[in-house]
């Protein structure tokens, strides 16, 4: 039987689902048993219970989001043991008052929210898994599909299929599958090919823009990995080539205009990221992909594109 874990943080039940919406901090949830990681005192009074991302992993398959969601128990002082033995417990023994598959860990709630108006709420007692734990803290739960969800550190790494056909030089040849909201900084990047094409002549440079571009259309966007970076600061300082002839793996990095010491700070403007033709004549074949890696401070990652779907 598939086993889940219920916390609440709200001590009326009216508030429930009011608070923490618009965050990423809801006022309850119902996280799956099995995506329980780890549990860790992070001080004589607070346990916290890690979990796999449920929302991010769902919301971007195969994007492995490095924080994860969180739950913070109050407890008494000395008691984290227990507690910890308690939780185990009741996920390995559901027959324990858990045959339904439905435990609760921590529910704050001491007033009732009546449906019907003629009824009066009542009062209840909060409900804890053990006697030791005297409040449900903070619910965090990352979610990188909602605008102003999940700020933070960010990675990400896609493969990008680029079709094979005619390229025009400085046009779309493929697009990365996320964009990025306004407000992030860019501290890491690169782009390194992981399948040659079996054309002779290909090389790509890394743009970002403030909105999507099609395939085959005209790139205008900003070259931030490439020969074309204004101040020619990628390293090394050219194009990633890909051809047949090329050096499987080749590497080209933001170098020292995307770094930690020098963050690429994209303000109000959204980021689309575009892999873009710097060949003349260039005619694709044999399915050949690139690998983009970003690393951001700033808001999470928005899928765009059916490549992470």
């Amino acid at each position: 039987m598939k086993k889940y874990l219920y916390f609440r943080t709200v001590a009326d039940e009216a508030n429930d689902g009011v608070t923490g919406v618009a965050t990423n901090n809801p006022s309850s949830y119902c996280f799956a048993a099995e995506d329980l990681m780890s549990m860790q005192p992070t001080s004589d009074t607070i346990l916290t219970l890690f979990f796999k991302p449920s929302r991010a992993q769902s919301a971007l398959a195969g994007y492995t989001n490095v924080l994860r969601d969180s739950v913070n128990l109050n407890i008494t002082q000395g008691d984290t043991f227990e507690v910890m033995a308690k939780i185990a417990d009741a996920i390995a023994s559901p027959a324990r008052g858990h045959s339904d598959g439905f435990i609760i860990i921590a529910d704050d709630v001491t007033t009732t929210d009546s449906a019907t108006s003629a009824l009066n709420d009542l009062t209840v007692a909060a409900n804890y898994i053990h006697s030791s734990i005297t409040s449900c803290g903070t619910i965090t739960v990352q979610n990188p599909g909602v605008s102003g969800i999940g700020i933070g550190v960010h990675e990400h790494y896609e493969v990008i299929d680029l079709p094979d056909g005619a390229v025009s030089d400085d046009d779309v040849i493929a697009s990365a599958g996320i964009y990025i909201p306004a407000q992030a900084a860019l501290v890491e990047a690169s782009i390194m090919n992981v399948n040659l094409s079996t054309g002779a002549d290909a090389s790509c440079a890394l743009e970002v823009h403030t909105a999507a571009r099609a395939d085959n259309a005209t790139s205008a966007g900003t070259e931030i990995i490439g020969a074309d970076q204004a101040g020619n600061l990628s390293l090394p300082d050219e194009d990633l080539n890909f051809g047949s002839g090329d050096v499987l793996g080749d590497v080209v990095t933001g170098g020292t205009f995307i770094s930690h010491e020098s963050p690429l700070f994209r303000g109000t403007s959204v980021s689309y990221f575009q892999i873009c033709a710097k060949e003349s004549g260039m005619t694709l074949a044999g399915g050949a992909k690139i690998g983009l890696y970003l690393k951001w401070y700033g808001p999470a990652p928005v899928v765009t594109a059916e490549r992470l779907a």
